[in-house]
């Protein structure tokens, strides 16, 4: 789903919110459709994990230097976001007025979201391959579902868009910051693992988008990067759905906003949404959609310097 149609029925649902075309008092019900989307699209991604019987092969060829260069991402990002930003406080309880998730639900949902991904991957063993081509449109409808029922909640709570203003233009330090945190991380990974800088900051400026940084590292380098970019690049939203309830309890709720990068306008949001509340929905599309915008530009930009970290 392009930027496009994601901000379509971000604002169908804004727009129905805010002007009542639906009743405020149907949000119970909304909020149950809301859950079974995020469980179908969990299980979907699971499924689609699971029926890829090459992803198996190159697992244990290529899967834990993925595994490292995600996590040396999202802490990195994590690192900046908390220690470089020189509003270190408002990084972690927002700013004035601003609300923070109460942490209700988050054991329960961590229970959902691996249970989703587990039965959508056992489910992706035992179906036949040719059904596995269906897992996309099913993505397709269920993020259409989740990303109209967030804008539904923004516009139910028009007072979330004045918390949106009291963070100004400090709102553009955070896809900046979690940018150079990614990058900086995944070269860390990537030096310790051997991999040369600029390739490892390649991989890591996927900030979660792996198809698109999957297929520019195998047109621009070779299919064993932009194998090693698609597998690291889903290690991370995986990583990131599973760390959310964590960094929003203990990190704070808008550094919840930095595991998931580039997903954060889509994939991740509705899982941001419940775990560090609905004052960080805004912040966490606008980041996601910075840093979505950045991916084909400082990919191919890393790729070519192979002579400035040539012997890194």
């Amino acid at each position: 789903m392009d930027l496009g149609w994601i901000i379509l029925f971000l604002l169908i649902g804004l727009a129905m919110g805010y002007w009542k075309i639906i009743p405020p008092n149907w949000r119970p019900l909304i909020a149950v459709s809301i859950n079974l989307a995020l469980a179908l699209l969990l299980g979907a991604m699971g499924a689609q994990i699971g029926g890829d019987r090459e992803l198996w092969g190159q697992l244990d060829k290529i899967g834990l230097q993925a595994l490292a260069l995600a996590g040396g991402s999202i802490a990195g990002s994590l690192l900046f976001l908390q220690f470089i930003s020189p509003r270190r406080k408002w990084m972690q309880a927002g700013p004035p007025g601003f609300k923070i998730g109460d942490g209700r639900g988050r054991g329960f949902l961590m229970i959902f979201v691996l249970a989703s991904l587990a039965g959508g991957f056992g489910l992706g063993i035992i179906i036949p391959p040719t059904w596995i081509a269906y897992l996309d449109q099913l993505i397709v409808y269920a993020l259409a579902l989740l990303l109209w029922g967030i804008g539904l909640d923004l516009g139910f709570n028009p007072q979330i868009f004045k918390s949106l203003g009291r963070l100004g233009w400090r709102i553009i330090l955070l896809p900046f910051l979690i940018a150079a945190g990614s990058i900086f991380g995944a070269v860390i990974a990537g030096y310790i693992l051997g991999i040369a800088g600029n390739q490892a900051a390649a991989v890591g400026a996927g900030f979660g988008w792996y198809s698109l940084s999957g297929v520019l590292l195998t047109g621009l380098h070779s299919v064993e990067l932009g194998t090693l970019a698609f597998l690291s690049n889903v290690f991370r939203e995986v990583l990131a759905i599973l760390s959310l309830p964590l960094v929003a309890k203990y990190l704070g709720s808008l550094t919840a906003i930095a595991p998931g990068g580039a997903t954060t306008m889509d994939v991740t949001l509705p899982l941001i949404k419940k775990v560090a509340g609905e004052e960080v929905v805004l912040p966490a599309f606008f980041s996601g959609a910075m840093l979505s915008a950045m991916v084909p530009v400082l990919v191919p930009l890393f790729i070519s310097l192979d002579t400035i970290f040539a012997g890194f």
